[in-house]
């Protein structure tokens, strides 16, 4: 008799453990599912377009109101591929890609870990901008850049997304 009430008792306790790690995994899921949905920030922009008679156009694009951002959150998304620059690195057609981190190459923008307002950064490198949409995209999840050894992003635009601001150069 004493043996069968040793194996309940075992019994009981692993199927509680089993029940505890099962909680445990479901609340993992369901945070992380409440952190994806996070809302977006609320920015608003302005966008001046320099250099209209050369041949290397460049849109400088500040922040002016709104939260601050996450710079790993923003994704530059364009039409036509594009550089990003800074108060004191320009634009380089040669690394320009339809989709730009903002925290991309040694801080090469100026914004630092957040893009606050009065912050500006430089798109361009390709010459004339004229008929390219460009978006900055906010992204819940750190930006990732896996395609064509880190070239190319791997998404452009995600599930939980959201388009801050978009503008067709003219």
């Amino acid at each position: 008799m004493e043996k069968r009430a040793v194996s309940s008792v075992i019994s009981v306790l692993l199927m509680t453990a089993v029940a505890v790690i099962f909680a445990a995994t479901v609340s993992v899921i369901a945070l992380d599912i409440i952190d994806a949905s996070q809302p977006a920030p609320s920015a608003g922009f302005e966008q001046r377009l320099l250099d209209e008679d050369s041949s290397e156009e460049r849109l400088e694009l500040t922040l002016t109101h709104g939260d601050r951002i996450r710079a790993d959150q923003v994704l530059i998304v364009s039409t036509e591929p594009v550089d990003i620059g800074g108060p004191d690195t320009d634009p380089n057609g040669g690394y320009a890609t339809v989709g730009e981190k903002l925290t991309e190459g040694n801080d090469q923008s100026g914004v630092g870990d957040y893009w606050t307002a009065g912050e500006s950064i430089l798109l361009g490198g390709v010459g004339d901008l004229s008929g390219t949409t460009i978006r900055v995209v906010w992204n819940p999840a750190e930006v990732r850049k896996d395609g064509q050894n880190g070239r190319a992003p791997s998404a452009l635009i995600g599930e939980n997304s959201a388009i801050l601001w978009e503008y067709t150069v003219t």
